[in-house]
């Protein structure tokens, strides 16, 4: 049995490979560098060849050949031949025994031939036949024998390329013999042979093995990181992908590693010594084995910090997070509860997605991290959660003893509450992130916005409620959640601060907010029975803010909400829509919402005041916009109908006191008095009553009742504003006039004209219409005597001189002159006439001064008058001279005599008649021809009948055809 063990490990060595690799030494072309051959369509069938046929063909040319060189070659053939058959013979047998005498015989004749006999005259070398010779001496397991033959060809042959197998040979030896600073040297002389020999990387990993048992740790390292360097060259390689006695060299060496590690400084040797040697891509594996070697005796914190070691000082590697995991594993199975916490945190901040491992990832890549995310995310957050809870139960039930003056059994606890919930909300935001997809996504980020409320972190609480009800409408959670993003955001809104601008800006954006998610929570939730409450809360602030169409909407949307909310929800709601519409002038609809409101009220209710004044107020604007419209009759009837809605409001009294003025501006004067005089009855100390006699006076003026309506004026003028006072006074006295009544029309006026001395115009007119009444009456004493007031008033007016003044004094003054003309007119010549002439001279000095106060006020109208009075005056004087009584007892002669004299007495009369007439006629040329100048026309046609008494003649005209 040893003798065939011996056999096998000889033809292990000598197949080129040794027992630890499959390289060969380069020996040119090999038929695999041959094309492939072009099979004929065809081909002939070629028999197969056995060794005895082969040796036969050979044998034959052995018999025939002449040639030394060649004769040599068929004999080594045929040594060879031999060789092959033996190894066969071996393979194939059964039992034990030596199968290559035959061999060993022909290659040692071969080779005292070679020393005895020169082929062509040259010795042939013995080099490959002693090579030959010691592989079927080991073949056969005959060692002793085989390393003979060996040194023989090491000694003759000392550059042969065999003789690195014959050192690898002796160190093999040495290492077994135990004999290990022997064998490093012969491994180190193989070594340096190059690694061109098969036996390079068998010599450099036995070459470590003999450092390692000399105790050379430290050197060993880089034998085998040799071997390592060669076995796996490619970064990124798999041990799958070696060969079987690769993958067991590389095996084998990494559990060479870890023992090397283990005695010496553990992981931190590993990086220390490949900080010399320069970094490894696998020397990842080097910590594993080492880690691995730990935990399998059991040092769980060795392996545990062999793995965080790697993770420290390699954090960016892909293996990293299996190291990490890896240490995790160890703490758990070394029972380390207070390490697994600390490095499960590391590894989410290590490989979570907001590292920077994670960024430089691809997707799939990510995907080998998500597991252990996963768990240990899921993990941390409810640890932390549950803690910051339980600290915070704790910490509150120490105060509230303390509060209550008892002594708690307990420590006072450190409040860490806040920190934790912090720390799980991040958490829980991870997992979110991370696993977007899960179906715990939704729990998770309810708990998370449970965290961040826990933690003061209301905004951040708030995106989260609403994310779960509204992004993903958790059937188990969404209402709930945004139930609580209401409630949390009233705290926000409650908390915060509005003392600048900008704080009232954030305030009114948060205020908007809550009345968003108020309204997606009545959406989405509508079911859920505290739906009603926070719609119409949210009606109520959307109003309180001023936004009344969208306060509009919420509260409609509320009073058709179903099933029927509870009475006190009806209540509000159709309060708020009433506000709403009537503050977008909606009156008529706002009136139908308050009437329904009105419905729910009881009798006591403190609001069925203020509900009834808003109806009336309601219809009161509805009558605005039907006047606005031109619908007044409609409107009137809305104003009348208030005082039956609210009677003895403000609302009603300005809805009854309006309903009469578009009364009148209709002309429905009847039912304008109607409502005016109900008006008076009903408030008669209202500050609007006193308003009613100047409208009823116009009513009555309009209806053409003058009586009436100078009868209201009369009270005006009474009472109230001196101005109101004064026109109305005015104005009665003139409708009295109109109606009739001149007794009250001059009372009035003489009222007037007695009390109100400006203004001037009014004063003035007031005497002239008692002028005028009294010239109507007939009574002439009175008449003159406010004629005469007249022209004073106008002689003492100054400034306040009017045209219209100057005109009614400078008639005044002309009738008084006119008076005078007829009391001249009247007195004739009588005997004496000398006695007559003088008292008919003073009347007409009387009556040129009357007439030069009428042409002092310089009025056209009566002075052109004046003027032809004046010219007749002088034409009278003539003409009575002429008419004048004669004396009695006159001869013919004498008369004669007696009216000459008196036409030449009358003569210059007439002639300065004359002279005034015809100046007065001029104002004709100047356009004016009014009656004075109509008459002294008319009086120079009678005085100078040839000059101005001419008619005129009308030339006839023939409308005949001829």
């Amino acid at each position: 049995m040893i003798k065939r063990l011996a056999m096998c490990c000889t033809l292990v060595l000598f197949s080129s490979c040794a027992w630890l690799g499959d390289d060969m030494p380069d020996y040119g072309r090999t038929i695999a560098d041959l094309k492939e051959p072009e099979i004929p369509d065809d081909p002939m069938p070629v028999p197969v060849t056995t060794i005895d046929q082969i040796e036969d063909s050979y044998r034959s040319a052995l018999e025939i050949a002449q040639d030394p060189g060649v004769r040599h070659q068929i004999l080594v053939r045929l040594a060879d031949l031999e060789m092959a058959r033996s190894e066969k013979f071996q393979l194939d047998a059964e039992e034990q025994k030596y199968y290559f005498d035959d061999a060993v015989s022909m290659y040692r004749e071969l080779i005292t031939l070679n020393r005895e006999r020169p082929v062509n005259g040259e010795l042939m070398s013995n080099e490959r036949l002693l090579y030959q010779l010691s592989k079927a001496y080991a073949l056969d397991g005959r060692m002793n024998e085989s390393n003979e033959v060996l040194r023989e060809l090491v000694g003759n042959y000392p550059a042969s390329g065999f003789a690195a197998e014959a050192d690898f040979r002796s160190a093999e030896q040495a290492f077994s013999d135990g004999n290990y600073a022997l064998a490093e040297e012969l491994y180190q002389q193989v070594i340096a042979v190059g690694k061109e020999t098969p036996f390079y990387l068998n010599a450099v990993y036995m070459h470590g093995w003999s450092q390692f048992k000399r105790n050379r740790y430290r050197a060993s390292v880089k034998s085998f990181t040799e071997v390592l360097d060669n076995k796996l060259p490619i970064e990124g390689q798999k041990l799958s992908e070696l060969s079987n006695s690769d993958r067991n060299l590389v095996l084998d060496t990494l559990r060479v590693f870890g023992i090397v590690f283990s005695y010496l400084d553990g992981p931190e040797s590993i990086t220390e010594i490949y900080q010399n040697l320069g970094p490894r891509h696998y020397q990842y594996l080097l910590y594993m084995q080492l880690g691995d070697l730990y935990l399998e005796k059991k040092r769980y914190r060795d392996s545990a910090d062999t793995f965080r070691h790697y993770v420290q000082v390699f954090p960016n590697t892909d293996y990293s997070p299996s190291f990490s995991v890896k240490a995790i594993e160890v703490y758990s199975l070394g029972n380390f509860p207070s390490e697994i916490l600390p490095a499960k945190e590391e590894y989410i901040r290590n490989y979570g997605v907001y590292s920077e491992f994670w960024k430089a990832r691809t997707e799939e890549q990510r995907a080998s991290l998500k597991p252990h995310l996963f768990t240990y995310l899921d993990e941390l957050s409810s640890y932390f959660h549950s803690q910051a809870l339980g600290n915070r139960q704790l910490v509150e039930e120490y105060r509230e003893l303390k509060a209550a003056g008892k002594k708690p059994n307990f420590k006072k606890p450190q409040d860490s509450s806040q920190a934790n919930f912090i720390k799980a909300a991040g958490l829980y935001q991870q997992f979110i992130v991370t696993f977007p997809e899960d179906p715990k996504v939704a729990e998770i980020t309810y708990l998370m916005g449970e965290a961040f409320y826990e933690a003061g972190q209301l905004e951040s609480a708030i995106k989260a409620y609403e994310t779960v009800a509204y992004t993903h409408v958790d059937k188990q959670r969404g209402a709930d959640a945004g139930y609580s993003a209401i409630f949390t955001l009233q705290r926000l809104i409650e908390e915060s601060p509005a003392k600048t601008e900008a704080d009232q800006i954030v305030l009114a954006e948060r205020r908007e907010h809550k009345i968003t998610s108020t309204l997606n929570f009545a959406d989405y939730y509508s079911i859920d029975k505290r739906a009603p409450a926070v719609l119409t809360k949210a009606g109520q602030e959307v109003f309180e803010q001023g936004d009344m169409p969208r306060a509009e909407t919420i509260a409609k949307r509320m009073t058709q909400w179903q099933p029927v909310p509870e009475k006190s929800l009806q209540k509000t709601a159709w309060m708020v829509l009433g506000h709403a519409q009537f503050d977008q002038q909606k009156f008529g609809e706002a009136e139908v919402s308050y009437r329904r409101l009105l419905t729910l009220l009881e009798d006591a209710d403190p609001d069925k005041p203020a509900i009834v004044e808003r109806i009336a107020a309601s219809m009161y604007r509805s009558s605005e916009a039907q006047i606005a419209a031109g619908n007044n009759v409609e409107a009137v009837s809305r104003l009348l109908q208030i005082r039956i809605i609210a009677p003895g409001s403000e609302i009603a009294i300005a809805a009854q006191y309006d309903a009469a003025n578009q009364l009148i501006e209709l002309k429905d004067f009847t039912q304008a008095e109607s409502v005016l005089l109900d008006f008076g009855k009903r408030y008669p100390e209202h500050e609007l009553s006193k308003t009613i006699p100047p409208k009823l006076a116009f009513i009555y003026q309009e209806s053409e009742q003058w009586g009436k309506a100078a009868g209201q004026l009369s009270l005006l003028a009474s009472s109230g504003d001196p101005q109101a006072r004064r026109t109305s006074l005015y104005l009665s006295a003139e409708l009295y006039e109109k109606s009739g009544n001149t007794n009250k029309a001059l009372d009035q006026y003489r009222k007037y004209a007695n009390t109100y001395p400006q203004p001037f115009d009014l004063a003035i007119e007031s005497r002239f219409k008692m002028v005028e009444i009294y010239k109507a009456n007939g009574d002439n004493g009175k008449r003159n005597y406010w004629l005469k007031d007249l022209i004073e008033q106008d002689r003492k007016a100054g400034a306040n001189r009017t045209g219209r003044s100057k005109y009614l004094a400078a008639m005044g003054t002309s009738k008084f002159a006119n008076d005078e003309y007829e009391r001249f007119n009247k007195i004739k010549l009588t005997l004496p006439v000398k006695k007559s002439m003088r008292k008919k001279k003073s009347a007409m000095d009387q009556t040129l001064k009357s007439y030069r106060k009428v042409l002092d006020y310089g009025v056209a109208e009566f002075s052109t008058d004046a003027n032809y009075k004046i010219g007749m005056l002088y034409v009278q004087l003539s003409q009575d001279l002429m008419d004048s009584e004669r004396p009695a007892g006159l001869d013919p002669l004498a008369m004669e005599q007696y009216e000459i004299l008196l036409e030449d007495q009358a003569f210059p009369f007439e002639e300065k008649a004359i002279d005034i007439h015809a100046s007065n006629i001029q104002r004709a040329w100047e356009g004016l021809y009014d009656g004075g100048v109509k008459n002294s026309f008319s009086a120079l046609a009678k005085l100078l009948p040839a000059r101005y008494g001419k008619q005129e003649n009308k030339a006839g005209v023939s409308r005949g055809i001829y």
